[in-house]
This record gives C-alpha cells, sequence and structure tokens, in this order.
C-alpha cells in the first residue's frame, strides 16, 4: 500500500498531538475545591464556569459556585448559582437558598426553603439522605426571635476601614481607656490571633483573648505590680464564651460591665457583641445586645465613651474584602426597641441607611467634632485633669494618686461632669428653642434646672470624695 510522504506526516503529527492532549490533565471540581482551600477564590469561580460549560449537567458545579460567590460578597451571582443548580436537582442548593433568605432576614421564606430541602429527602416512606438543616434552622430561629428587640439606635457616621488594625480608628478619651496591638503584652503572655488588648486610663489592668486548653479563645486579666511586673493572667470566665470564642473585650470605667464578642452558642451566626457585669463571685451570664448591633456576620469590638457620648463597633455585614465597617452612635441609658409590626423593623435590623436612624433632638456635628478633638497620642493625653490635694499642690493624672479609692472616686466624679455638661447643653438648647417662641417645653425647662441644682450639689460632693480618698491614710 503506497502512503504519500505528506500523508504520513499528518498521521505522526496526528499521533503526537494525541499523545500531548492525553498528558493534560482535565480539571475537576476537586481541583477547584484545592484552589479555594488555598485562598484562591477568583482562580476557583474561574475553573467553575468553565467546567460548568463543559458539563452542564453536572449540579453539584453550580450549587458550589454559589457558596464561593457568596464567599466572596456576590450574592447576585450566588442565587443565580444556586436557583440553577436547585434546576437541576440539587437539594444542598435548596439549603443554600434558604441561608441566603435568612441571611437577608426573611425567616418566612427561609422556613418555606428548608421545607423543601426536607421533601426531597424522602421517596415515598424510603429516606435517601440525611437531613444537615438543623444548624440553619437554629439560626433562623435566632434571627426570628431578635426581630421582636430591634434597639431603635442612632448612627451619627460610619467607616469603611482595612480589617487589619481597625481599632486604630477608634477615637476614645483618655478617660474610657485605650485600645492596643499584643506588641503591649509582656513576654510570655500567650494571646489570641487576632485581638486587640484593652487598657483603662489608669493602665493598671490589661484585657484581652487567648487560647484556652480546649482550643477555643478564652478572655484574660492581669493587673500591674510594681515597677514593670505583671501578675499571672487570670481567666474572666469560661462561661463568656458561650461554648465558642470570647474576644474584643471593653471595660466600662465603672469596672464592672463588659463588652465582648463571642461566636457561642447564642450568636446569629459569626461573632456577636455581647454585655456582662461583674457580681460578687465573677463576671455574669452574658446578655446577647441583639439587633442591629449584631448580624448573621462578624460584629465585634464595641467601646462606649461616656465623656464624648459616643458608642462605636465594628462589622463585616457589608462584604467588602479585607475591609470592615465602623459604625459611630448615641448610646442610650434606657433600651427603646422598634415596634416588631413596624414596616421599617428589617431595614433598621439591616441599618439599610444609617440617614433614617438619625433623631431631630441630636447635634450630630457637635459629637463628630468632639470625637475629632480627641488627641490619638497617649503621650500628649497625659494631663487629664486638676485637682488640688493639700500638701501635695494639683495632681493632673490617675498615675499620681496614691490611693486608689481616689482613682475610682475621679472616674466618677468625671463621669459626673460629663452627664452635667450634656444637661447644661441640652437646657440651653432649649431655653433659646423658647426664646424663640415655642412654649411646649417649658415645664421640661422647669424640671430640667431643679435636676442640674442637684446634680451640681453631688458634683461638689464627688470632688470632695476624691480629695478625701486621697488624704486618707
Amino acid at each position: 500500500m503506497n502512503i504519500s510522504f505528506l500523508k504520513v506526516r499528518m498521521i505522526l503529527a496526528g499521533m503526537m498531538l494525541a499523545v500531548a492532549v492525553s498528558g493534560i490533565q482535565a480539571a475537576t471540581i476537586e481541583d477547584a475545591r484545592r484552589l479555594a482551600e488555598d485562598g484562591n477564590l477568583d482562580d476557583a469561580i474561574e475553573m467553575l464556569r468553565k467546567l460548568e460549560a463543559e458539563q452542564p449537567k453536572d449540579a453539584s458545579i453550580p450549587k458550589l459556585l454559589g457558596d464561593y460567590y457568596m464567599a466572596v460578597g456576590e450574592e447576585d451571582n450566588a442565587r443565580d448559582a444556586y436557583e440553577l443548580a436547585r434546576k437541576k436537582g440539587s437539594r444542598d442548593a435548596i439549603l443554600g437558598l434558604a441561608e441566603m433568605a435568612n441571611l437577608s432576614y426573611d425567616v418566612d421564606g427561609a422556613r418555606a426553603l428548608v421545607e423543601e430541602y426536607r421533601k426531597t429527602l424522602k421517596k415515598g416512606k424510603r429516606v435517601v439522605a440525611e437531613d444537615e438543616s438543623g444548624d440553619l434552622v437554629d439560626r433562623i430561629d435566632r434571627i426570628d426571635n431578635a426581630l421582636d428587640r430591634v434597639e431603635m439606635i442612632e448612627i451619627v457616621d460610619s467607616l469603611v476601614v482595612d480589617a487589619e488594625d481597625f481599632f486604630r480608628h477608634y477615637r476614645l478619651s483618655p478617660e474610657s481607656g485605650s485600645l492596643n496591638s499584643t506588641d503591649v503584652l509582656p513576654e510570655g503572655f500567650a494571646s489570641a490571633d487576632p485581638t486587640v488588648v484593652y487598657e483603662p486610663e489608669s493602665g493598671r489592668e490589661m484585657i484581652w483573648a487567648a487560647p484556652g486548653e480546649n482550643g477555643s479563645f478564652n478572655l484574660l486579666s492581669s493587673s500591674a505590680l510594681y515597677g514593670d511586673t505583671w501578675e499571672q493572667p487570670v481567666p474572666l470566665g469560661d462561661q463568656l464564651g458561650g461554648g465558642g470564642d470570647a474576644n474584643y473585650p471593653f471595660l466600662m470605667p465603672d469596672g464592672i460591665t463588659l463588652y465582648f464578642a463571642s461566636d457561642g452558642e447564642e450568636s446569629l451566626g459569626g461573632l456577636d457583641l455581647f454585655i456582662s457585669r461583674r457580681g460578687d463571685d465573677g463576671f455574669l451570664q452574658p446578655q446577647n445586645l441583639g439587633m442591629p448591633y449584631n448580624s448573621p456576620y462578624d460584629d465585634y469590638m464595641l467601646a462606649i465613651d461616656e465623656f464624648t457620648g459616643a458608642g462605636w463597633w465594628a462589622s463585616d455585614r457589608n462584604r467588602i474584602p479585607g475591609k470592615v465597617t465602623i459604625y459611630i452612635f448615641v448610646p442610650q441609658e434606657l433600651r427603646k426597641n422598634v415596634d416588631p409590626d413596624s414596616p421599617e423593623l428589617v431595614a433598621r435590623a439591616r441599618m439599610n441607611a444609617i440617614r433614617t436612624t438619625w433623631n431631630e433632638g441630636t447635634d450630630r456635628a457637635a459629637l463628630l467634632e468632639k470625637i475629632a478633638a480627641i488627641s490619638t497620642d497617649r503621650k500628649a493625653s497625659s494631663h487629664q485633669f486638676e485637682i488640688y490635694i493639700s500638701g501635695r499642690g494639683i495632681v493632673t493624672n490617675f498615675n499620681e494618686f496614691k490611693n486608689p479609692a481616689s482613682r475610682d472616686a475621679m472616674h466618677a466624679y468625671q463621669v459626673g461632669v460629663a452627664k452635667v455638661t450634656e444637661a447644661e447643653r441640652r437646657l440651653a438648647s432649649l431655653r433659646a428653642a423658647y426664646a424663640k417662641g415655642d412654649r411646649d417645653n417649658q415645664d421640661t425647662i422647669l424640671s430640667m434646672e431643679k435636676e442640674l441644682e442637684s446634680a451640681r450639689a453631688a458634683l461638689v460632693e464627688l470632688r470632695n470624695d476624691v480629695v478625701d480618698s486621697e488624704l486618707r491614710k
């Protein structure tokens, strides 16, 4: 059989191409998973999109695509991918859609999707797959319960900052203490990664998180001894974590009220903000702060500055890669919740627009100016107050007090001064409105004048307490 030279070359070229192609392994869904595990989500998504075009009948590919789109915050693409996988018969995609409904606080829609999912687990009386919706159902219930107590707080501003060292954007008065990196911890002290070290104004205590025996993060405290030495860290209470990690502590100047974050059993999802108070035998059982402070995402590092009248907390609920949002709000002495039947309930819970939370009576510009005036240089803030102590002269710093009771008394005095100053500002505003013809607040003005008279007298007593404590032997 005669074969031309050209045909021989073509046959050989075809054989070589076949060998080359056979040496290239086609990408698989497992390859995409490995990319995602290594942190290359964008590459994993691109690989899955190519696989989806090559294997259009495989429902597991769009399901995994939905998971990865959710991980990078592309919710519209995630929903489309889950819906496609659902049409191709993926029951897990139905759970993905239920998760998305729950994240949007659509608890009724989430429950309906869970029921749809559970129907796919049986064929007739035969169970064909295990029910994996239990944890999701628990979280749906927690979201539902939280929607019954959404606090009507006022958000005056928000900042989008890098997630790393986010706490450096908090501007707290020296009286409220400071938030620090773990660099301030004494050598040999273990710490969680990440965590924030809280120090009160005195600088004589530190509170932070570190891994416990079971691997979970626990809150620890250490007090200063003599010189530059510190006592061995002691746990603040294993119950604070609620079976999960406890982190990002902030202790109010009263030394009693503790705010922190935990992803334990009472969390809506991720880290939630909690409050606990110190009792005779340590810190009491913590309470979840509810919405809008908390969300199905990570919410943490709440700090309240009584001297500026501003509160702070951080959240990654806006799903911006590498970023977190810091919210600045006006703390309330008495909690006021949104009516559960209000059409604004979900918008308030999710904080869709902070402008809708604004109250007419708040001077937001003045509050933000007060915050901006705070020095972030702790050395420049060493002159903290002035008080005359007989035989010693003028004391200007907490560290100059010899008696710990004096520091406590000065904290109480400064809190009183801040409250009186704020009351005087409000009274001046009401008087100005009265002078312009607004007579509706006459009774309020008279009442506030009497209260201020008593408050000023109490301030004198508080200041005397500082002096008496320092002179006491």
